[in-house]
């Protein structure tokens, strides 16, 4: 499966979305033999859709349906092809199979933000100490010190697993 979108800003919070799915799979029926080796064809199929849409709406993409039925005659060899006590001894199995391709995109535009606004893993985090670093092979301490907010918590929140 093979999933493509590119997407094109128009306006303040306008995005074109185009959409390209495709789907290739084997298929025995279309096959030639070179030499003693078969060689299968494939079966593709392609849908392909082009969308406006306001930035964080979604769009739903359903489709690329396929329909498989098959049916199975199992049975006693010899005895299932007796012509009237046979079908005692054969059975028959239908199998069907369905499948469909279901996307669901939400394009969102993002917005540059302060340097300072955005929080690392790294902020507050303090060296170990010598002893700690030496024998219990910490890199840093086991808690943050000073002010971490984590949403409406303040305070020393949080701890690093070594």
């Amino acid at each position: 499966m093979t999933l493509n979108f590119t997407p094109v800003v128009l306006a303040e919070g306008r995005i074109l979305l185009r959409v390209a799915t495709e789907v290739t799979e084997v298929d025995p029926s279309q096959s030639i033999n070179y030499g003693n080796t078969p060689v299968y064809g494939f079966l593709t199929r392609k849908n392909e859709t082009t969308v406006e849409l306001p930035s964080g709406a979604s769009i739903a993409s359903a489709g690329l349906i396929q329909v498989r039925s098959k049916q199975v005659l199992n049975g006693l060899p010899g005895l299932m092809n007796l012509p009237v006590l046979g079908s005692i001894f054969r059975s028959r199995d239908y199998q069907r199979e369905e499948s469909e391709l279901m996307i669901i995109i939400t394009p969102v535009i993002a917005r540059p933000t302060m340097q300072g606004d955005i929080k690392k893993p790294t902020d507050h985090l303090v060296d170990a100490s010598d002893p700690q670093a030496l024998f219990l092979g910490r890199v840093n301490e086991t808690y943050a010190t000073g002010d971490t907010r984590i949403g409406q918590l303040r305070g020393r929140v949080g701890f690093i697993n070594d």
